[in-house]
């Protein structure tokens, strides 16, 4: 029987073409270092403590070393990410015959007894109804539903400024607003980046509220930062009603009642936002355009 832990190296060389998280994107900026430190930690768990090796767990087995470790809610969801994306490709390669890492082991991410969760081919109809929004602020508003679908408050959509915006090589990060004060830097999805390159070229700037490269990111026809109260909430029934009449037989219904906190708190159909340990600042940040 294949070894577990040559697998995991196997999976996370950075050479490897099939180093991918659980939707199949390429894992990139800190997926991979936290993926194989979830896993290896599992690993350990099920192989040191259980004793029965990788390959015969079972979704118990996951429950009990979630339950054991703890943290977060969100944190609990990225570990069930890791493993099932780890079972994946050992299933993949040949290596393992079942996927013990089950969706269902990821649970809410708050506790909101009176909000239900849309199921992820509802969120995915609300991705399709996005990219079909039209009009004069279309960039925009596609973004804004971006940002709900990738889990974000609403308040912390508009509270993004250029400056909050971070281009790197291979992905962008942003600080994020964050209740109780203070901002916590977030991986920001590749779709959410390509998003934000696609709305940047008409973004609306009016000074004094906005400029060409500072400001809010998000701006109304005046070039104001958005309501928090008001703007997502509007855009985001937009994307419902287009949703709603989506020709294809076989699309979900979606609830009676879809607000941001709804979406946020369900399964994203992006990667998962990750927050980043900011490194020690060695220059300015990036150009928005880079």
């Amino acid at each position: 029987m294949v070894d577990s832990r040559a697998v995991l190296r196997e999976w996370m060389d950075e050479a490897n073409p099939d180093r991918r998280g659980r939707q199949g994107r390429l894992l990139q900026g800190t997926s991979p270092e936290r993926y194989e430190d979830d896993t290896a930690a599992w690993l350990q768990f099920i192989e040191e403590t259980v004793r029965i090796g990788a390959w015969k767990a079972t979704p118990s087995h996951i429950k009990t070393f979630l339950d054991m470790v703890g943290g977060a809610p969100r944190s609990r969801a990225r570990r069930v990410s890791a493993l099932s994306a780890f079972y994946a490709y050992a299933i993949h390669k040949g290596y393992a015959r079942q996927n013990p890492a089950v969706a269902q082991l990821r649970g809410r991410p708050h506790d909101e007894p009176n909000l239900p969760q849309l199921a992820p081919g509802q969120m995915q109809l609300l991705l399709w109804a996005a990219d079909r929004l039209d009009g004069p602020l279309a960039e925009r508003d596609r973004l804004i539903v971006y940002l709900q679908l990738s889990g974000l408050l609403s308040r912390s959509i508009t509270e993004l400024n250029l400056a909050h915006l971070h281009f790197e090589q291979h992905r962008l990060t942003a600080d994020v607003w964050r209740k109780g004060g203070g901002t916590r830097l977030c991986a920001l999805p590749d779709e959410v980046r390509a998003a934000i390159r696609a709305y940047l070229p008409v973004r609306r700037w009016v000074p004094p509220e906005s400029y060409e490269e500072s400001g809010p990111l998000l701006t109304t026809y005046r070039g104001k930062r958005l309501d928090s109260n008001v703007t997502p909430a509007a855009v985001l029934r937009q994307a419902v009603a287009i949703a709603r009449n989506c020709p294809d037989p076989d699309a979900p219904e979606l609830p009676v009642r879809v607000v941001p906190e709804i979406v946020r708190l369900s399964p994203s159909p992006f990667e998962a936002l990750e927050p980043v340990t900011p490194a020690a600042p060695d220059g300015p940040p990036a150009s928005p355009g880079g």
